[in-house]
């Protein structure tokens, strides 16, 4: 899923872009905050749960975490050009938990569902805090990766090949094995060529946007594919 040539599209607004923006008032601030938390606010929920919180613990300890981070004070020190800002939040949050501080705020924003919840138990018990944290946030840049492919592609051309792209993987995560091309062409009303052919299109347009989502988080270009290198080891 992860392999395929891309040509990927550059993101103009970067992670750290983001974290600087979130410190402005008005409207923009919010829709800065939203962007920013999109894909960390599930790994830090897990890591807050498995340093030993309760659900509702770990729901208030991640809200006042990003709302304090971008209140303000704590970004002074940030500098960009020191690298990936997963690195940098996972240290950040790190540091809140062990402080084990009852939070509020952030009322707009509902960042835990039962959906959250049941995947979490369903963790391996074993699994360190950190190497969770690490494990979420390479599903979530996933998850991030294709949200924006389906958006970006309805009502284009390449519609129908994400959409066998997409049930080709939930299939395949729902069976434990995944459907022949013979039950895709089916499906889609498709030959096998062409149930082929979009799959690998799709293969290699899914990179290009998981591409685009980690450049999202990293101080500098070159180190995107470094980050998805990471990402790699960590579904494994």
């Amino acid at each position: 899923m992860l392999d395929g040539d891309s040509n990927p599209s550059e993101m103009h607004t970067t992670a750290w872009s983001v974290v600087m923006g979130a410190q402005q008032t008005g409207a923009q601030q919010q829709e800065y905050l939203e962007r920013l938390i999109k894909t960390y606010w599930k790994p830090a929920y897990y890591y807050a749960r498995r340093r030993g919180m309760d659900h509702h613990g770990a729901s208030d300890c991640i809200q006042e975490f990003f709302a304090r981070m971008l209140a303000g004070e704590w970004l002074a020190s940030v500098d960009k050009n020191r690298g990936r800002f997963r690195g940098w939040l996972l240290t950040a949050l790190r540091r809140w938990v062990s402080r084990n501080r009852t939070a509020t705020g952030m009322d707009r924003l509902t960042l835990v569902n039962d959906e959250v919840v049941r995947a979490y138990e369903q963790e391996d018990a074993g699994t360190n805090p950190d190497e969770l944290f690490n494990k979420a946030w390479a599903r979530s840049c996933l998850d991030e990766a294709m949200r924006l492919m389906g958006e970006e592609t309805r009502g284009s051309g390449r519609e129908k090949q994400v959409a066998v792209f997409t049930t080709y993987l939930e299939q395949t995560a729902e069976r434990g094995e995944a459907p022949s091309y013979d039950e895709l062409g089916a499906e889609f009303d498709l030959p096998v060529t062409s149930v082929t052919n979009y799959l690998h299109r799709a293969r290699t347009l899914f990179r290009t946007y998981l591409l685009r989502v980690i450049r999202d988080t990293v101080g500098k270009p070159e180190e995107a594919e470094l980050e998805l290198h990471e990402l790699r080891k960590y579904l494994s």
